[in-house]
């Protein structure tokens, strides 16, 4: 996503070189970073799609407005749909880390990176802080280079439930 949006990427890489890093909590100040990594994780979700078990009415047999014989109701989402739909998210095909200004938050259950409610993951914030961490090592330590093939760029395989890049990512740090 950064490789498409060099300004945007730039601007990322000039706040981890200036930001000084001296304890966790200087993580925080990595504002545009972070709004950078939230929708990476909205347009490249790790998962990409989920299921959730609920239990029916047992007075009623309902679940929502459907009528069912089971006691119990298997539920399959996709992430990668939720994250891309247009009644949600303005503009969805577009690499925005501008839309994650402070206030901001998306409708329920429509980013669900770290999946959503009682079942969320304990530990999403400290995958945002390792992210940001490693980030601002790499880019305060290394020039980073990239150089995909116009022919055979990076394409991220749909048909798993974890996302996958098919073809070579390559990239150099000096």
């Amino acid at each position: 996503l950064l490789e498409k949006n060099t300004e945007i990427q730039e601007k990322m890489f000039e706040e981890l070189r200036t930001q000084p890093i001296d304890r966790l909590q200087d993580l925080n100040k990595l504002d545009y970073t972070e709004k950078c990594l939230l929708e990476s994780l909205r347009m490249s979700p790790a998962l990409l799609r989920g299921t959730r078990k609920y239990k029916v009415d047992r007075r009623t047999k309902r679940f929502g407005p459907y009528v069912v014989k089971e006691r119990e109701v298997r539920i399959h989402f996709s992430e990668y749909v939720m994250h891309y739909n247009p009644e949600w998210w303005t503009n969805p095909k577009v690499f925005d880390p501008e839309r994650w200004q402070p206030g901001f938050v998306p409708p329920a259950f429509s980013y669900m990176p770290f999946y959503a409610g009682s079942r969320g993951c304990l530990g999403k914030h400290m995958a945002m802080m390792m992210m940001k961490l490693t980030l601002a090592v790499l880019v305060k330590n290394f020039s980073i280079t990239q150089n995909f093939d116009a022919a055979k760029p990076p394409i991220m395989n749909q048909n798993m439930a974890v996302m996958r890049i098919n073809n070579n990512v390559d990239m150099h740090l000096t």
